[in-house]
């Protein structure tokens, strides 16, 4: 089966799908952080490469071969550190707003690290703005940028799991190397080179996820649960397991394909490549005899 033209319709700037180029299967993959292009307006502090350093470079392009097995690929264009569509629409930090906020605020634990909605920090301690945004700033990235990329990925799983009567929902991301400032774990922490995150246990059907783990470590990868990142809002706002929706986070560690210092390419891209298009056909095997 092939997907309704509308859900394959790029938006300038804010997000593009890669089509299925076999008939539809009973996944839909997502990379909300790999974006590079820089909205028009935006007016950081910072420089271009700064706002980019938090980007997952590259893993829309690791995780290309989704299509081929048919599987959709829904992707941001913009960068996570302007927007981040994978937090919660009211995970606003009001320290960054001029003005009071007139909408409600629930930050997390991100948010109060300086990863919240829009980023409070570029990286580490230098601020993404020197001065506040204002209220009218942060109500266009959310129209522009957030509601069309939910709005999207919700179609799309909706559309699978009404032609298939379940969904299995890959949310793709990267992590440096190591631990920072910004992040859950503690600085300098080494990260195993995959880390898969299903809420611990609640998003995901648990042998989609065994499947998962069993194959990167078939591969010769080093593998880790929910350990440092269980997953944020965009699986556990579309997982149902119980119903048949299920979502699951992958995180690929960056020092296995590229130079976190000069964001190249490293020899070890085509690699990772190869055993991740090894992983994604293994995942389709799974889901057409689940």
């Amino acid at each position: 089966m092939t997907l309704p033209e509308n859900l394959l319709n790029a938006i300038n700037g804010t997000l593009h799908v890669n089509a299925p180029a076999l008939p539809s299967c009973a996944l839909v993959f997502d990379s909300p952080h790999s974006g590079l292009t820089l909205p028009d307006g935006f007016k950081p502090s910072v420089d271009a490469a700064m706002v980019r350093q938090a980007s997952d470079t590259y893993v829309d392009e690791l995780f290309a071969a989704a299509p081929d097995i048919g599987a959709p690929l829904l992707v941001a264009e913009f960068p996570r550190s302007y927007l981040d569509v994978n937090r919660a629409v009211d995970d606003v930090d009001v320290s960054m707003i001029a003005g009071e906020w007139p909408h409600p605020v629930r930050p997390s634990a991100a948010t109060h690290r300086g990863m919240g909605l829009a980023w409070k920090y570029a990286w580490g301690d230098v601020l993404m703005h020197d001065t506040p945004i204002s209220v009218a700033e942060m109500e266009h990235r959310i129209a522009a940028f957030w509601h069309p990329y939910h709005d999207r990925l919700r179609a799309l799983l909706d559309h699978t799991f009404d032609t298939y009567g379940r969904v299995y929902h890959v949310n793709c991301h990267s992590m440096p190397e190591f631990g920072h400032k910004l992040s859950p774990d503690p600085a300098g922490t080494r990260r195993a080179d995959f880390v898969i995150g299903d809420g611990d246990g609640t998003t995901c059907d648990p042998a989609f996820v065994d499947c998962i783990c069993n194959a990167a470590e078939s591969l010769g990868y080093s593998v880790k649960r929910n350990d440092p990142f269980k997953g944020a809002n965009l699986i556990r706002d579309y997982s149902d397991p119980a119903r048949g929706r299920n979502s699951v986070q992958i995180e690929l560690n960056r020092a296995l394909y590229m130079n976190e210092v000069t964001r190249e390419r490293s020899s070890g891209f085509a690699a990772l490549t190869r055993d991740l298009t090894s992983l994604i056909k293994t995942m389709r095997e799974f889901v057409e005899t689940a």
